[in-house]
């Protein structure tokens, strides 16, 4: 499931979990604040963070720590996008050829330290508060007696953690062509459908320098897939669409539906000479991609922010090949 969201205030007698399955967070504008039973993390836009099921947290937002979002312009609320699996876990993926090391390295992954409400005086460690427990696509709630935060120590493997984007090894072509996105994999939760696809893929496509070789198409190829493809723009600008995909939108393409390069990319793109190395550096976006369909919300589909001439955009498209190849 994925989701787009975003939230102004918050209560700090309102806490969840989530039964039904994992949670990734991508925050785009406003560092979060997300305390959990096994303790704190910030998280900034250009980081991500997952928070496992089962496991108690709440979402704030931490100003003066914005990263690429100013707080006048964001008018002081977080946005950003979550990507929900209902089995498995969140994991790196398989490496193959590419050896040890490379794309988001296990170093880089960090867990908080824990973290306890005291009982001192005017703190929150013995108030009342709401639980919300998300269980079978319901929310249910009860009034817990005290917070949910007082772990003191842990120990194990069960956790939540962050990482930061900026730390990602991207690996590309050298030589020719523009490799599958599958390259630039941060996260993967296993389970496809069938063989060579997985339940969900979390994957991003980073400042990066581009193949060298003449007669090379550097954006995406226009293609179908067998996978959902759920896209969106932490900042700055998408290369194989800069017009009409802003930060903080999204675009879906459901599996089996052609898409590529808007006009305007590839008219652009296909005059290059790519006689040189070119460094892609322009923005941050990033792809949800799973083997399950992904049914549109009513919300979505009547919201006022819907782009509905979002085919448009390969508009003056024509065939390029001569007659005589055809």
């Amino acid at each position: 499931e994925e989701e787009v969201g975003s939230f102004k205030t918050h209560d700090d007698d309102m806490h969840m979990y989530n039964s039904d399955g994992d949670f990734l967070i991508v925050p785009q504008q406003m560092t979060l604040g997300v305390q959990t039973e096994l303790g704190r993390m910030t998280v900034m836009p250009g980081e991500i963070c997952v928070i496992p099921r089962g496991v108690v947290f709440t979402v704030n937002i931490i100003l003066g720590n914005t990263n690429n979002n100013d707080e006048k312009e964001s008018g002081l609320f977080a946005r950003g996008y979550i990507l929900e699996i209902f089995r498995g876990h969140f994991q790196l993926p398989e490496l193959g050829p590419i050896g040890s090391n490379g794309l988001a390295n296990a170093r880089d992954f960090l867990h908080p330290s824990a973290h306890y409400e005291s009982d001192n005086a005017g703190t929150i460690a013995n108030k009342p508060c709401i639980v919300v427990n998300k269980f079978g696509q319901q929310l249910f709630a009860r009034v817990n007696p005290h917070s949910p935060y007082n772990v003191v120590a842990w120990h194990g493997n069960y956790l939540p953690f962050k990482y930061d984007l900026r730390k990602f090894c991207a690996v590309n072509s050298v030589t020719y062509d523009h490799l599958d996105p599958s390259i630039y994999t941060v996260l993967t939760a296993k389970g496809g459908d069938e063989d060579g696809t997985a339940l969900a893929d979390f994957v991003i496509f980073p400042p990066r320098i581009m193949a060298t070789d003449e007669n090379t198409f550097r954006p995406p190829w226009f293609h179908r897939n067998v996978m959902t493809e759920f896209m969106g723009l932490i900042y700055g600008e998408y290369d194989a669409k800069k017009g009409g995909f802003v930060p903080g939108g999204a675009s879906l393409h459901p599996i089996m539906t052609p898409h590529g390069p808007d006009s305007e990319s590839y008219f652009a793109n296909v005059k290059k000479p790519c006689d040189k190395p070119e460094k892609f550096e322009g923005g941050l976006a990033f792809m949800f991609e799973s083997s399950a369909m992904c049914k549109v919300s009513r919300y979505a589909l009547e919201c006022d922010q819907r782009e509905e001439d979002y085919a448009s955009c390969w508009d003056g498209l024509l065939g390029t090949f001569p007659k005589s190849h055809v």
